[in-house]
């Protein structure tokens, strides 16, 4: 995140005692909204740049963190740690420092796991909340991995998870850093439609092709640069990918069941008069866009004001279709939160 905000990075210890880096520019146009982005993996919040520049000179505030595990922030190796509940009041954390009372969340991701958990914990520090590829997360204490899985695949006709079953094992994050090259070639694949299908949907077939430093024919994204793969193999050699995965495995072990049994049912989705925002990425094989559809058809969501955008790309939207995205959101923004907002 430093090579694109020098000026206004910082570090700030939350209420729990651990180190956050972000960057936050307040809005310099009267009567805009902050916007508050949520990475997920692997990123950190570089990642955001290709839609927060150009929200920023359209005079909106921003507000990018480093997220658990990742970039300038700590990255402990407790899973507990890394509870859905506790990383909510983080990022509230983060705005109470600086002051802001209210912002539109827009997460990717686990992004958008951690933007889901903001509506379930702290709904009244929120204009707005932005789902880009993955869905909002309905709290489910009860529901098993394997039946939400089996669920996804019924959906789609194919395995869609897995490669958690190896970002789940101890050593995963010393197989990825190990064969970094291989990583990032299947994570920014070009033809990720056929690369993901084929290496992370099934079972039992990624930890094998890191072991063998499997590359695709086709190489990188466009929209991926050569200073992109620098900044990723510099980030990841230097910090590993054992904080990153521990949002997998936190998920993957049940650690968030014990804090989403005690919501109350009215906490399980957002206000409905707070509106949303989807974005549905079409070429996405893992998040394929009929899952968010789905969830955001469900009869539950039928007051809320939803708006659905599709955009011709794969997971990556964020990278590819960065001012795009930014264009959407500025429009959302304008034309439905703000009347929103005046109207309450």
């Amino acid at each position: 995140m430093a090579e694109v905000y020098p000026p206004t990075s910082k570090d700030i210890v939350v209420s729990r005692g651990l180190k956050y880096r972000y960057h936050y520019a307040p809005p310099t146009t009267p009567g805009k909204v902050t916007f508050l982005f949520l990475h997920g993996f692997p990123s950190t919040g570089r990642d955001w740049r290709k839609i927060s520049i150009p929200l920023e000179k359209l005079g909106y505030g921003i507000f990018i963190p480093d997220m658990l595990g990742y970039g300038g922030t700590d990255k402990p190796t407790d899973l507990a740690e890394y509870r859905m509940k506790l990383i909510a009041k983080d990022v509230v954390d983060l705005l109470d420092k600086e002051n802001i009372e209210k912002v539109v969340a827009v997460g990717h991701d686990w992004g958008s796991w951690a933007v889901a958990r903001l509506a379930t914990y702290f709904p009244e520090r929120f204009h707005a909340f932005a789902f880009l590829a993955v869905p909002y997360a309905i709290p489910d204490p009860t529901g098993t991995l394997e039946q939400a899985t089996a669920f996804v695949k019924s959906l789609l006709g194919y395995e869609p998870y897995g490669y958690w079953d190896f970002f789940n094992e101890d050593d995963a994050d010393k197989v990825l850093l190990d064969h970094l090259d291989s990583a990032l070639g299947i994570v920014y694949a070009k033809d990720a439609r056929k690369v993901w299908r084929e290496i992370l949907c099934p079972k039992d077939v990624i930890k094998q092709a890191l072991l063998s430093d499997y590359t695709p024919a086709d190489g990188i994204a466009s929209f991926i640069t050569e200073e992109d793969l620098k900044f990723y193999t510099k980030t990841f050699r230097e910090q590993g990918f054992r904080g990153p995965l521990c949002w997998y495995k936190s998920e993957i072990r049940g650690l968030h069941k014990p804090d989403e049994a005690t919501v109350p049912l009215d906490r399980y989705l957002p206000p409905t008069s707070t509106p949303l925002f989807f974005g549905a990425a079409l070429h996405d094989v893992i998040c394929q866009p009929q899952i968010g559809k789905f969830v955001f058809g469900l009869e539950q969501f039928k007051n809320h004001n939803i708006t659905i955008k599709e955009f011709e790309g794969d997971h990556w939207l964020i990278l590819s279709h960065g001012e795009e995205l930014a264009r959407e959101l500025d429009a959302w923004v304008e034309g439905i939160v703000v009347p929103t907002v005046e109207a309450k």
